[in-house]
């Protein structure tokens, strides 16, 4: 685990800046913020400083995650893909006092082949008290993340049960949320203010579940949540009531149709004052936006709904299609880390900063994964660009309608210049999530890759291509809910985007995401002629034209392997890709080795920064 955190950390402050286009100093001046004070008084505790900067040098730390159990979408064993599971319903009691939670989750599941019994995730810290079917107790085994329910009989292919299992514990308490998740502890004056964000860790950091983002729950979810009277719980579908216990805590029952990756859904409990207006959708459809915002912050967060959720929204539907969960709502919540796309309530702690490009980043970028991750998801963690670098290219296409051209490239040049290159973005070895989100370049790679094929196929056949990766239709406007969720692979989205283009695009996807280099075009200059020509990693094939401007005057030279000429007088001004159209190596990247050390210093001071900002503890 201590290796994989090593890896991870050396990239996150990158990807954060990527995302959201700040750093988390840009975000520490708001004094009058409860989440910019909770800590402010003095530094981090001792032990939250020890475990940043023990994950950062690849050291192990107290309370460090077991290596299993941080391995989300993992491949699943036999008897985890013997059976399908339908619906999860969470009831669970958070005791912010103890750090603890208590509950049941109860798996309603399909046998897709014979079955004698069914196989879940959940980490070994925390203890499974029992498991019922039918009110019988069932026979548990424990294996380090994983456990085995035995049922009471054989069931067939195509049989139904529900299995209710118990269980409690100390979950894992976040080490840098959210991109080293867990549960998130703080207060606002006296009220316990938690959350959860197991992106890369998975699900069953906190309850039972197959932690896999290849089996959603198809029939939906219901988070039952009780909490110490004064918290109001946030969590994903629709509010179905809230119930007054006499014990002093109260039940808030949250429940959905849809599915669901298990890290995608989230609980947020806090002194939350709801912001709420009514949105109209491209297909008519009239939904609730709801943002659970601190009190001091009710007034910014309905301002974030004007400026930004509601210019947002429009301009996905417009470039993509309807918002998938318009039968629910689009949700926001303020959390005390800086954000994550959880599905219909999506974290939110960028504390009501607006970013370089006249938006609120952040929010734009967790809003696209509603598109680009929640109801379409990829298919096996290799394929994790399909989220972060469409998410991170959608930003740039926002920033040009907001300040022009300009913000375009400025997005799309930092991008380029935070790419590591140094492996694949599709990276058949990659066995988990978590080491899918170890290679930054899912992000800024994937993104220019995006950048180069919209160019090279044009913008219609782009965005009908894009648009058929989510609805698998390039005219969505007038789908109904519930709208199907899918799972895509790269694969698919060379299939699509080919047929749009109507020609095969593998050679211009392959090569940038199957290689860890980029292809390098060689120029020479010499005796009135300029000669072009590719280098490409793996020797793949590239037949990517190219645009010269010569005075001011633009043609387009077409590299077919061999190296090309173009007449050029000796005075002339010659400019290469004046648009920037193609990604190529510019040599202004260092190799990896220059990229250790030096971040993670930077990486630890800045985290430690945060953890003040944010109120993180461990104890």
């Amino acid at each position: 685990m201590t290796s994989i955190l090593l890896r991870r950390i050396a990239t996150t402050v990158i990807l954060m800046a990527i995302v959201t286009g700040c750093t988390p100093e840009s975000t520490s001046d708001n004094s009058s913020d409860p989440a910019a004070t909770a800590s402010q008084d003095g530094a981090p505790p001792a032990d939250v400083i020890a475990a940043l900067e023990a994950a950062a040098r690849g050291e192990p730390f107290e309370d460090d995650i077991h290596p299993v159990t941080v391995r989300t979408g993992k491949p699943m064993s036999p008897i985890q893909r013997a059976f399908d599971v339908k619906r999860y319903v969470l009831s669970i009691r958070v005791l912010p006092a103890t750090r603890s939670i208590e509950g049941t989750v109860d798996v309603a599941f399909e046998a897709v082949e014979p079955l004698d019994s069914i196989e879940l995730d959940l980490d070994p810290t925390l203890e499974i008290l029992g498991a019922t079917l039918a009110d019988a107790s069932l026979a548990i085994t424990r294996d380090e993340d994983s456990f085995t329910i035995a049922l009471p009989m054989r069931l067939n292919a195509g049989a139904r049960a529900t299995i209710s299992i118990s269980y409690g514990g100390k979950p894992h308490v976040a080490l840098a949320p959210p991109w080293y998740g867990g549960f998130v502890w703080s207060e606002v004056d006296g009220t316990p203010w938690f959350a959860t964000a197991v992106q890369t860790e998975g699900c069953d950091l906190w309850w039972p579940c197959k932690d896999t983002y290849a089996d959603k729950p198809d029939e939906g979810v219901e988070v039952i949540i009780s909490a110490p009277r004064g918290v109001k719980v946030a969590s994903v579908g629709l509010l179905a009531g809230v119930e007054e216990g006499d014990d002093g805590f109260d039940t808030w029952r949250w429940t959905s149709r849809h599915p669901y990756a298990g890290y995608a859904i989230a609980i947020n409990g806090g002194p939350y004052e709801l912001v709420e207006r009514d949105y109209t959708g491209v297909n008519g459809t009239t939904f609730p936006i709801q943002f659970w915002a601190l009190p001091a912050n009710a007034g910014k967060a309905a301002k974030l709904i004007d400026t930004d959720a509601v210019p947002d929204l429009e301009f996905f539907e417009r470039m993509i299609g309807p918002y998938p969960w318009g039968d629910e709502k689009v949700g926001f919540v303020e959390t005390p880390h800086l954000g994550m796309e959880h599905q219909t309530i999506n974290a939110y702690g960028e504390q009501y900063k607006r970013g370089d490009h006249g938006f609120d980043q952040l929010l734009h970028h967790e809003l696209a994964h509603e598109w680009f991750g929640n109801v379409m998801t990829h298919g096996r963690p290799e394929d994790s660009w399909l989220h972060e670098g469409y998410a991170s290219y959608m930003q740039s296409v926002y920033a040009e309608e907001t300040v022009g051209r300009m913000g375009y490239f400025d997005r799309m040049y930092g991008a380029y210049q935070s790419s590591g290159h140094c492996l694949p973005v599709v990276n058949p070895d990659v066995g988990d999530v978590g080491e899918a989100f170890e290679n930054r370049d899912i992000y800024t790679k994937g993104a220019w890759m995006l950048h180069t094929l919209r160019y090279f196929i044009g913008d219609d056949a782009f965005w009908a291509g894009t648009r058929r990766l989510i609805y698998d239709t390039a005219e969505p406007w007038s789908l109904v809910y519930p709208i199907k969720s899918r799972y895509r692979t790269t694969e698919d989205f060379i299939r699509i985007m080919s047929e749009e283009a109507g020609q095969n695009v593998a050679w211009l996807v392959e090569t940038y995401l199957r290689e860890k280099g980029m292809p390098v075009l060689e120029t020479t200059r010499a005796n009135g002629q300029l000669f072009l020509e590719w280098s490409v990693p793996g020797g793949r094939p590239f037949p990517m034209p190219v645009d010269v401007s010569v005075d001011g005057e633009v043609t387009v030279v077409e590299i077919f392997g061999e190296a090309t000429s173009l007449a050029v007088h000796d005075a002339a001004r010659l400019v290469i890709d004046p648009e920037s159209k193609i990604l190529r190596d510019l040599g202004i990247i260092g190799d990896c080795a220059e990229q250790t050390e030096t971040k993670i210093n930077k990486n630890i001071e800045r985290f430690t920064r945060m953890a003040k900002e944010y109120g993180w503890s461990r104890n």
